[in-house]
């Protein structure tokens, strides 16, 4: 069912598609036939230029891209499989909007492929473009010749949806999961719904700081007037954010010769959940501290009681405190004996 693309002018006839795939039915997009576009007639950017596949996490997979890419080049374009997705209703600047098939567009456009086949609609009534995105850019990939959206997809389409739904509830949140083709589990799909949620309460009770930035330390710094390069900060989201404390440690260590001061903070825990959340954090520093007092006594054969008395690398971290979260409650850094 593949169609051999010659040039870059080549395209599948209509046909091809009429007769090898089945065109599928949506609850948010209607009104669905094939049509031949060039690419210039299909708008996957935002207003800044900037892609906008929000169904995806972390947008558009550009490993896949250049698989689908290769795919085209050497094999074609397999007319079983639905096209990509665009709205029917043109955009101020004249253009159909991409809703679904961000990769493989991307791949033509490497390709200076000219033309391509996709599938137009019309957005529901009741619907809107990103109840569109919803069903379509989660539901549309999942089958084994694409790539499944992630669970950080669902989430991220998730959120939206709260945020954009007047009082949703748990159950609003399981039925929006009804709406869309997907393969998840129930377990799955709860763990998804707990998560969001607690992110969401965590965001109305509690300040929050982007890990892959360096706004905790720029707080801490704030509030305590130390250099920002003398301050390591982790979390309790992932083992990750712990063991990347650590290396920072290390190397801190090695490059000036004594330890750095260490923060904690939480991330996506509501305020209720706060004291819980920094007690663990507490326990294990406590237990990495423990772990290696104990590869230490073993290296130099020495008793426990003698290595404290000695006081020799007792506490390798020493957490100074915690980034006050909780809003109208906390303004100052909070000692690990406060908690």
């Amino acid at each position: 069912m593949y169609y051999k693309l010659d040039s870059k002018c080549s395209v599948p006839p209509i046909s091809l598609y009429t007769r090898n795939c089945k065109i599928p039915k949506f609850r948010t997009f209607v009104n669905l036939e094939f049509v031949e576009l060039e690419l210039s007639q299909i708008d996957n950017t935002n207003e800044h230029g900037q892609e906008v596949n929000d169904a995806r996490a972390q947008g558009t997979d550009k490993i896949n891209v250049d698989g689908l890419r290769s795919s085209f080049l050497t094999k074609g374009v397999d007319t079983s499989i639905v096209p990509p997705i665009v709205i029917r209703e043109k955009s101020n600047d004249g253009k159909h909007f991409l809703s679904e098939g961000f990769s493989r567009y991307a791949a033509h456009l490497l390709n200076e492929q000219n033309s391509i086949i996709v599938l137009v609609g019309d957005i529901a009534e009741g619907c809107d473009i990103e109840d569109v995105k919803d069903e379509l850019g989660l539901g549309c990939n999942d089958h084994l010749s694409s790539k499944k959206a992630t669970t950080s997809d669902f989430e991220t389409r998730l959120s939206k949806y709260i945020d954009r739904t007047e009082n949703a509830t748990e159950k609003m949140c399981y039925e929006w999961f009804d709406g869309i083709e997907n393969s998840l589990t129930d377990t799955k799909k709860n763990n998804i719904v707990n998560k969001v949620f607690a992110h969401k309460n965590a965001s109305k009770t509690m300040e929050s700081f982007d890990s892959k930035s360096k706004g905790a330390q720029n707080r801490v710094k704030q509030l305590t007037k130390i250099d920002i390069k003398n301050i390591v900060v982790f979390n309790n989201k992932t083992g990750a954010s712990f063991e990347t404390m650590l290396s920072n440690v290390m190397k801190y260590r090695q490059k000036f010769g004594k330890m750095p001061k260490i923060y904690g903070y939480l991330n996506g825990v509501s305020a209720k959940d706060a004291h819980k959340e920094r007690v663990n954090l507490i326990n294990k520093v406590v237990k990495y501290n423990q772990t290696i007092r104990s590869i230490v006594q073993e290296a130099n054969s020495v008793q426990l009681k003698d290595f404290e008395e000695n006081d020799e690398i007792y506490e390798f971290l020493t957490l100074d405190g915690f980034i006050p979260q909780m809003l109208n409650e906390e303004t100052e850094i909070i000692p690990v004996d406060k908690i």
